[in-house]
């Protein structure tokens, strides 16, 4: 749910936008609530550590001069650990271009990875997606080892929201934080404020989507 789909006006993700409004006024905000304390409580029991002989979802992020910012980096670190420590494990790195990046994200972690000695056969790319969505829906379709556990590796305040998209699309997944403990402080307060939105929106979509039974919505989002 973008403002913007294929270069078009996103009606869809607008009206969910408005949907999702309606709902926290009527509730008077207690929705959003129920949201934000389920993004703090993962953000702050999440685990760092994850098992063996697993494909591993990385969520790309906006770059930075054609390169990973802090939190991306944060992220391809974790990954890096997680095949390090077993030679059995796949990743597959998330992301379009986004902004006036030259190159996707997902190529630019690859190009870290591969840096950090991590070999190229080892390293997946989906290139096409532009947001959390997309970037879930899209990895479905190159899992090659379906018999292999899905881990999801992101910072602490976005696991919640790529978990509930996961579920979505009927994929079970496990998480696992890019930092080893959650800091709270005025900056990651705000966005886990800023995350409990795009949940609620997610949600509120969702939603509406399942009750309507509206079949395009659903096939974008997610059935489940």
């Amino acid at each position: 749910m973008l403002p913007r789909q294929e270069n078009k006006i996103d009606i869809d993700g607008y009206a969910m936008l408005l949907l999702s409004t309606v709902f926290m006024t009527a509730t008077a905000g207690l929705s959003y609530l129920y949201y934000l304390k389920k993004i703090f409580h993962t953000a702050k029991n999440e685990t760092y550590l994850c098992d063996n002989d697993v494909v591993v979802f990385v969520l790309g992020k906006k770059l930075q001069n054609e390169q990973p910012d802090k939190e991306y980096v944060q992220r391809l670190e974790r990954v890096q650990r997680i095949l390090n420590q077993d030679d059995d494990s796949q990743v597959i790195i998330l992301g379009g271009k986004t902004g006036k990046a030259t190159i996707s994200e997902a190529y630019a972690g690859k190009q870290f990875l591969e840096q950090n000695k991590i070999d190229t056969s080892r390293i997946n790319l989906e290139e096409a997606s532009r947001n959390t969505l997309e970037n879930i829906k899209n990895a479905i379709e190159l899992l090659k080892e379906q018999n292999k556990k899905i881990i999801v590796v992101s910072n602490r305040y976005h696991l919640l929201r790529a978990k509930h998209m996961a579920k979505g699309f009927g994929l079970e997944v496990e998480l696992c934080a890019a930092e080893e403990k959650f800091n709270l402080s005025p900056l990651s307060a705000l966005k886990l404020m800023i995350e409990a939105l795009h949940v609620h929106w997610y949600a509120s979509g969702r939603l509406y989507a399942r009750l309507t039974n509206n079949a395009r919505m659903l096939n974008r989002i997610g059935k489940y």
